[in-house]
């Protein structure tokens, strides 16, 4: 298998055909890149960290307490890129936890992968994670304009876990600037229970209605919108997906490079997504006010936060807000990223089983073929919802 490097000197295997390519972090197994033809050079949409990125083999203790701010999170900040995963938890540990060596979003995102490319168009990833007792594997198969990814997680634990599975999909300058527009099938949600610090402009634990958040300022933020050139951010909200909807979903463009990327999911298995946003307020390394960061996180939690405070609210919105993985057991769901290579405005996302299309004021300004069927397993603390 050969790998490449990102300008940040980052390595990654590149797959895909003629009319998309998407590279995966060696490290981490992080979705960090894509191109096709006609693309703007130099506008990956996906995130890449304003400082020194590391493969995760070699982040050592010294470095994540010196350069990237310590235990918790330092550890993750030191190798995430892009389309990260956090899994078994999605947000920081407990006091307990990080003395027992656990990691901001799981340890999944900060451990060396095993690859293997079935031929150019398809590669699959594994690994464990000691910590959190779980084995992992992602599949990724290029079709066309989308990418089918089919993720595994079994519990190498024989006693049932609540967890949290996130797609952490994080989108930088230049595309999540000027130019920049969003769409999803959410309504109704909430600001992040506990403002986030420094930088914080939104109302804290305060019902919101897609896709507006109510700021402390007065007045709200608009989601599909980029923040103002002059704006400060440190923010989270949480938004159900409509349950009348089989599948969840987000497009995310922009006007200037004249492209969009969009995400279809099952949302029985992943029934919530919530909006980040930093920009130039986390003061400490490594961050230093330099981050500009607009990302869209689905998946089976409303929130990024500890496990003692997701079991203390089971349910929101009358949708559970964690996973229980079965004792040693086995959980699947497949979903599906794609890109619609020529769009020069904002619509309205629309998916079936055969197609994402994007709609203006009624007209069709965009079509890609599905490269396959979203699906997962079952979820029985679903229930009814």
């Amino acid at each position: 298998m050969q790998f490449e490097f990102l300008p940040n000197r980052r390595k990654v295997v590149w797959i895909g055909n003629g009319e998309l390519q998407v590279a995966l972090a060696d490290g981490g197994g992080h979705i960090a890149a894509l191109r096709f033809p006609g693309m703007p050079e130099q506008v990956n949409p996906y995130w890449t960290p304003p400082w020194p990125s590391l493969e995760p083999e070699d982040v050592t203790e010294a470095l994540v307490n010196g350069e990237y701010g310590g235990r918790p999170e330092g550890r993750l900040l030191a190798s995430i890129l892009g389309h990260s995963l956090a899994l078994d938890l999605y947000g920081t540990p407990s006091a307990d936890e990080t003395l027992a060596g656990a990691v901001t979003h799981g340890g999944v995102g900060v451990t060396p992968w095993r690859w293997r490319l079935s031929d150019s168009e398809t590669l699959e990833g594994q690994c464990k994670d000691v910590f959190g007792q779980l084995q992992f594997s992602r599949r990724l198969q290029v079709k066309g304009h989308c990418v089918l990814i089919t993720e595994i997680v079994e519990n190498l634990c024989p006693c049932d876990r609540p967890i949290g599975w996130q797609q952490h999909v994080s989108l930088g300058p230049p595309f999540c600037e000027e130019g920049f527009w969003a769409e999803s099938n959410c309504d109704v949600g909430s600001t992040h229970p506990q403002a986030f610090g420094v930088g914080a402009s939104l109302i804290a634990g305060r019902e919101a209605h897609w896709p507006l958040a109510p700021r402390r300022m007065g007045g709200f933020r608009d989601y599909r919108q980029p923040l103002e050139e002059d704006a400060t951010a440190n923010d989270f909200s949480g938004f159900r997906v409509r349950p009348a909807d089989e599948l969840g979903g987000f497009v995310a463009g922009n006007t200037r490079f004249g492209f969009a990327l969009f995400y279809v999911w099952p949302r029985r298995f992943f029934p919530w997504m919530g909006v980040w946003d930093e920009k130039h307020a986390r003061h400490l390394k490594p961050w230093n006010k330099t981050a500009s960061v607009r990302a869209f996180e689905f998946g089976v939690s409303p929130f990024p936060e500890t496990r003692r405070e997701s079991l203390r609210r089971p349910l929101l919105f009358d949708l559970p807000t964690y996973l229980i993985l079965p004792g040693a057991g086995t959980l699947w769901v497949r979903y599906t990223v794609g890109v619609f290579p020529v769009v020069k405005e904002s619509g309205d996302l629309v998916f079936s089983a055969n197609a994402a299309t994007l709609v203006k004021d009624g007209r069709e300004i965009g079509r890609v073929p599905l490269s396959g069927t979203c699906g997962s397993s079952e979820r029985v603390e679903m229930g009814n919802a």
